[in-house]
């Protein structure tokens, strides 16, 4: 019995020794890995940043010229309501926080055009204030505070990365995009006079940049591959003047309209 007791003692030293070593090993692993991930986000940051400060330089026609008063309309064409804006109501059928970014983004663009034309637009504020609400994220006030497009851009995008939330920042800048594209070839013998030849190339540099900061962040949020099928049909867009720009979009229209009714 004395013997059967030593051996047993003696395995049981090994085998906490074992797992002594087992978990110094594990804590070795994941201090590596942990410097790792830190290296590759501080990397990923980094080209993040970049991207955005590229995206806050190019010009956003249309929203923003209506937002400066630079594009008005007659009081006839005013008498023209356009019947492609989202419903107000729609905000009701976002339910994932996915979702709720992409519908702040997408009925702020419409509101935007719905006041341009006219139109109530106490719904949409409402709405808008809800979404907002629901989200509980303070980007959304700094990205509609004062400064230029290109600040209010950063502060939406350093807000969202103390957040925790760089992914749904992208989720709107891909919303926004659309819905815009999606306005423009609704009335285009309207809108793309806002557009001059350096205007129209940057769209399809934006696609580049936004592209490229899913592509980015895809390892760590899975559930952007569905931005990234979204805008696939959208990523011919390669004017370099207005002309071409006309001609793609009006070519495009369908693709275009499709991708935003997949987005909400």
């Amino acid at each position: 019995m004395k013997k059967i007791t030593l051996i047993l003692a003696a395995a049981m030293t090994v085998l906490v020794c074992a797992c002594g070593n087992n978990q110094g090993n594990k804590k070795n692993s994941e201090t590596k890995t942990n410097v790792e991930e830190q290296y590759i986000k501080a990397d990923l940051k980094i080209k993040l940043d970049s991207l955005v400060k590229e995206m806050g330089r190019l010009s956003t026609p249309v929203i923003v010229d209506i937002q400066n008063g630079e594009l008005t309309l007659t009081d006839k064409e005013k008498r023209n309501k356009p019947a492609y804006l989202l419903p107000a109501s729609k905000a009701d059928e976002a339910v994932t926080l996915n979702e709720k970014y992409r519908a702040v983004v997408m009925l702020g663009c419409d509101m935007t055009v719905a006041q341009l034309y006219g139109m109530p637009v106490d719904s949409y504020k409402q709405a808008i204030a809800k979404l907002q609400a629901d989200i509980n994220n303070p980007a959304f006030g700094n990205a509609q505070s004062e400064g230029s497009l290109e600040s209010r851009i950063e502060k939406f995008y350093n807000e969202s990365v103390k957040a925790g939330t760089v992914n749904l920042f992208w989720e709107a800048v891909v919303a926004g995009t659309i819905e815009q594209l999606f306005i423009i070839t609704q009335n285009i013998d309207k809108f793309l006079p806002c557009f001059d030849d350096k205007a129209a190339s940057e769209v399809s540099y934006r696609f580049i940049l936004v592209h490229e900061g899913i592509k980015s962040l895809i390892p760590y949020h899975p559930e952007l591959e569905q931005l990234q099928t979204i805008l696939k049909p959208l990523e011919v867009i390669n004017a370099t003047n207005t002309a071409e720009l006309r001609d793609q979009l009006l070519e495009l229209k369908g693709a275009i309209e499709n991708a935003r009714g997949q987005l909400l």
